[in-house]
Order: structure tokens, then C-alpha cells, then sequence
């Protein structure tokens, strides 16, 4: 009876570890090594993103989702070590690590195009400024997209979602100003399976942008 209670325990931990394979409750050794990856920059930290990165093709018409990442809780602190390169340590990256706990986190990059650009139509922001009869768009233009990713056809619940507008000295329209967003979603990664995972983007103009990633193959 014991033993047939130790081997079903066995092939539980068996089945969890595959469900959940990807690096979760960093140990001091992973968050260091992860944060001087992040550090050194360079062809290592870029080869390193492009297995998290996704770049969809560019579309006729409409906004250019150009740029999808889907983030392990250890791709995290490579990212945030990568992009705070003074002042910033190893002990700093694993209290921020603490801070946050086990997320995935999904970051998407809206670029504006001829088609879709700073101004809208009047009627579909009545409360954003107005230069001679055109309605500027809004910072927060990111929240009429709709973001989400499935494994098994299981659409899985964010637990948080924020943008911020993504600004340039000279856009494509020969103006500075708004360019686009960048919109980060949140998950618990206990609720992401190390599995086949597509993120969709749906955008104001009825389309899907969708990317796949394999979250086994991730750390």
C-alpha cells in the first residue's frame, strides 16, 4: 500500500514538472546569472530575447503590431537588468524578483502607420484635443485592443494589464510626438502550462495578430 502511495506521488511531481518546466522559484544563482546576462548586453543578451520574441509581418492597413515578447519569470530579470545598466545590482534584481514573484508577462509594441496615426475621427474621441476639426488620439489608445493568450484552446485570465505611450522626437509623419504604446499583461505563471502558448492581438480594425511560442523550450 505504501509503495503504491509513493509511486503515485512520484508520477505527480513527474506530471507537474512537465506542466510547469520553464524556471520558476529562482533560486540566488539564477537571478545572479540572470542579471549579468542583462548586464552584459551585447550578441549573448540579444540571441538570448530572440527566443522570446516575436516580430509579426507588417500589415496593408492599420496599426503595426510590431513586436510581441513573452517573458519568463527569469527572462524578467534579464530584461530589467538589461535595461537599468548603472546603479543597478544583483542584490537589487533578486529583491525585485521577490517583489514581483513567479509572473509571465506579455509585452506588446503598437507602432503607428499611414493608415493608423495620431488622429482619429471627432466622433470616436469627443474628449481628446482637437487642431483644426482632427481629434488628436488619446495616450491611451492601447485599451480598445483586446490581448490575451490560450494553450489548448483555454483562453487563461491576466491578473493585471497597464500600457504607456510610447513617444518619438520625429515620427514617420515628419512630427514629434505619440508613435505608439507599449501594453504589458500580466499573468501567475502557475496558471501558464510549459506548453504550446498563442498570444493574440485583436485591434481596433477587426484584425488578430497572432504569434506561437513554445514555453518548453524557455527557461
Amino acid at each position: 500500500m505504501l509503495r503504491a502511495f509513493f509511486a503515485l506521488l512520484f508520477c505527480f511531481c513527474l506530471m507537474t514538472s512537465l506542466v510547469l518546466a520553464y524556471d520558476t522559484e529562482l533560486s540566488d544563482t539564477a537571478v545572479r546569472e540572470a542579471y549579468f546576462l542583462g548586464q552584459r548586453g551585447g550578441d549573448k543578451t540579444r540571441d538570448f530575447f530572440a527566443l522570446y520574441t516575436k516580430h509579426p509581418s507588417r500589415p496593408k492597413k492599420g496599426p503595426n503590431i510590431s513586436e510581441i515578447r513573452l517573458l519568463t519569470p527569469l527572462a524578467q530579470v534579464v530584461q530589467i537588468s538589461s535595461q537599468v545598466t548603472s546603479g543597478y545590482s544583483a542584490q537589487q534584481a533578486r529583491l525585485d524578483y521577490q517583489h514581483r514573484g513567479d509572473t509571465v508577462l506579455l509585452v506588446v509594441h503598437i507602432e503607428f502607420t499611414p493608415t493608423y496615426g495620431p488622429f482619429e475621427a471627432e466622433h470616436a474621441a469627443k474628449d481628446a484635443a482637437k487642431v483644426k476639426g482632427i481629434t488628436l488620439r488619446p495616450d491611451e489608445f492601447w485599451q480598445d485592443f483586446r490581448y490575451g493568450i490560450k494553450q489548448r484552446a483555454d483562453w487563461i485570465e491576466p491578473r493585471s494589464i497597464h500600457g504607456e505611450p510610447d513617444y518619438g522626437a520625429s515620427d514617420s509623419f515628419g512630427n514629434g510626438g505619440l508613435v505608439g504604446a507599449w501594453v504589458y499583461i500580466e499573468y501567475d505563471a502557475h496558471n501558464v502550462a510549459s506548453d504550446d502558448t498563442d498570444v493574440s492581438v485583436f485591434t481596433t480594425d477587426d484584425q488578430e495578430i497572432q504569434e506561437s511560442f513554445d514555453l518548453a523550450k524557455l527557461r
